[in-house]
This record gives C-alpha cells, structure tokens and sequence, in this order.
C-alpha cells in the first residue's frame, strides 16, 4: 500500500477529553429455515449466527453520516463476505426454535472493531487511486491543511425588553336635518337642526424586540487536538503543530467569544498567511459547549457540543467549500457537569473530525 504524501496542518483549540472507545457492541438478528430435525451445533445453526452478525454489521454501518456511508458502501460486499474478521467476538442473547414451520431464529450481540473498517476503506481508496493523481503529487509535493478548532461556552447574555409604539387616531364626524315647522297664525316659522356626532377611533402600532446579547468564554487545551490528531493519522495523515504554521490563533479566539464566524480582516490574514507557505486548505471550526442538563435514561448529566465547520480550498482563484459539518450536535455523559464536558467534547472532536476526512476523501482530497 502506498503512503500517502500529503500533510495536515492542524490548529484544535478546545477543553479536555477522554479514550474513545475501540469497539462497539450492536445487536443483530439472524433467521434460517431448516430441513429435517435441528441440532445445535449445526450448520443451519451457524448459518444463522453468520446471518446475525452481518446484521448486526448492517445496523452499525445505518449510523454513518453520507459521506462515511459512501465510503463503506466500496467494501461491504467485502466486509459481509468476511464478517467473521470484523466482528471479532459475539454473545448469544436468545433463540428460538418453530419446530412447525421449520424455522431457527438467533439474536446475538455483535462486538464490531471499527478500526479494521478504517483500514479496509484505506486499502480500497489506495488501490483505487488513479494513477495521474500519483504522479501529479509527485511533482507537486505536499498538499498542506490548516485546521483551526474553537471550543467556547457562554459566559454570558444579555436579554432585552420588547419596546412597544402605539398610535391612536380620533376621527369626529357630524349630521345634521333642518326641519321648517309653520305657526298656527299662519305668519311665522320655526326652524330646527337635528344633530348626530359618529366618533371613530383606530389604534395600531408595532414592536421592537432587539437580538439577545451573547458573550462566549474560549478556551485551549491540548487534548482535543491529541484526539483529533489521532483521527489524522489512522487516515494516514501528517499532523503539523499551529505554531509552525505562523497562524494568529488569538484572532480566531477573538472573533468566536462574540460572534459565530471570524471577521474578514482575520480570514485575509489565514488565506494570506496559508497561500504565502502554500497551504492549500483551511478548515475553521468551532464547537460550541450546551448547558449541563440530566438524562431521564440514566439519570447523568448530559451536555451537547454543537460542531460547526467549513474546509475550503484555496488553489483555485476564489476558495471554493469542500468539506463541511452544519451545526451538528453530539451528546456526552458524566456523573457531573465536568465529566459529561469532557466527554462531550471528546466525541465531539472525534466524530466530526472522522466526518470531515471522509468528505475530504470523497473529494479526492488525501
């Protein structure tokens, strides 16, 4: 297998983190009819655990996101023809035996080595590339990254009362019929007016309610970019620390405590920055940290981190989107607020970092 000659320069500013897991259990479900009597231990019995694991595959490759999904759709034929190298282990959970129509059904919990999956795309897209990509790297060298990684949670907000205008309009209006009435001598007359007054009053008006004030407190720990990093390299990556890519990573930390995006005076000074070391992409990215809130399934405390990010690629003459995550949420649990942080953040980091390389590696970008 080739290496891949291409580097990462990647920039993480976030909280901590802990392991992510190695292996993930699903359950799956496999169903065989027989002939004649069945016995444990038999084929038609193993027929239906294989059955079940390569359901148990299907369930767990169903989570991916598109891009992932994409990838693994390459290899699953390969996969379910040699489950048994995937899923390294496996626990009879039930089954059942309808001796009138012939029918064995097995429920087992599947243990899944997702890393064995990683390898399997890599080796595909590897023997895959085209060989006019091999050589223009060759030629060209490296093709670097820089990725800038926020984390940040409220530190405060300021909320604002609605201003209320009304206007009043009073309209008056008057009718009025004369009546002529003839004294009895026949000599004189009595004039009278008849009078209605109509008022009509409109009101309307509008309101004001101004956007809530939020003011964002960021922080840098390492541990997010160790765990990244090592997203990087199982894809075969070269991670480059920011510091020696020369970036303002306090600019980046400026704009994001007030706002959602970076200003365009510090996004000149990256793209700038990146094309003066020709650095190809930049990724900017922040992970925005929810309050502490309890979960009802298990009674610990759950926080999301929202994950928000763009790689854009900056050969061509205007920089052009190639990978992206909007807005996307991710769940961690703790037995305190703390705990729960760090998780949260841990999977964060781990699973939209994952998301972007598989959109990277759709785009041919390795």
């Amino acid at each position: 297998m080739r290496s891949i000659n291409r580097s990462i320069l990647f920039v993480v500013l976030a909280c901590a983190l802990t392991a992510h897991a190695q292996f993930v259990k699903v359950k799956g479900k496999g169903e065989i009819e027989y002939k004649g009597t069945f016995k444990q231990g038999s084929v038609e019995e193993r027929s239906a655990i294989t059955e079940a694991k390569k359901n148990a595959m299907t369930r767990f490759a169903a989570d991916f996101d598109s891009a992932r999904l994409e990838l693994y759709k390459t290899i699953e034929s390969e996969v379910l023809a040699n489950i048994d190298q995937y899923v390294t282990d496996y626990t009879q959970l039930d089954q059942q035996l309808d001796k009138g129509a012939r029918r064995y059904t097995v429920i087992i919990e599947a243990l899944i080595n997702p890393t064995l999956i990683e390898n399997a795309i890599q080796k595909t897209m590897s023997a895959n590339a085209p060989a006019a990509n091999l050589s223009a790297t060759a030629k060209t060298g490296a093709s670097y990254m820089t990725f800038v990684f926020v984390a940040r949670e409220l530190a405060s907000r300021k909320d604002f009362d609605a201003k209320r205008t009304t206007v009043q309009i009073k309209e008056n209006s008057e009718a009025g019929a004369q009546k002529n009435k003839v004294a009895e001598d026949g000599q004189s007359a009595e004039t009278s007016l008849d009078k209605s007054s109509v008022v009509k009053n409109t009101t309307g008006g509008n309101t004001e309610t101004k956007a809530e004030d939020l003011a964002y407190r960021v922080t840098t720990v390492t541990e997010v970019d160790n765990a990244v990093n090592s997203v990087l390299t199982k894809a075969r990556y070269e991670v480059v620390d920011a510091v020696d890519a020369g970036l303002d990573v306090g600019s980046f930390k400026n704009d994001f405590s007030g706002g959602s995006d970076i200003s365009p005076e510090t996004r000149k000074a990256a793209v700038k920055n990146c094309k003066d070391k020709e650095i190809r992409y930049i990724a900017i990215a922040n992970m925005d940290v929810g309050l502490p809130e309890k979960d009802e399934a298990t009674g610990l405390t759950r926080v999301y981190v929202t994950v928000t990010a763009k790689v854009s690629d900056l050969a061509p003459r205007f920089p052009k989107t190639v990978a992206s995550i909007a807005g996307k949420p991710y769940a961690g649990l703790g037995s305190n607020p703390q705990v729960a942080k760090q998780n949260a953040l841990n999977e964060a980091a781990v699973r939209s970092a994952s998301e972007l390389v598989d959109q990277l590696r759709m785009k041919g970008v390795k």
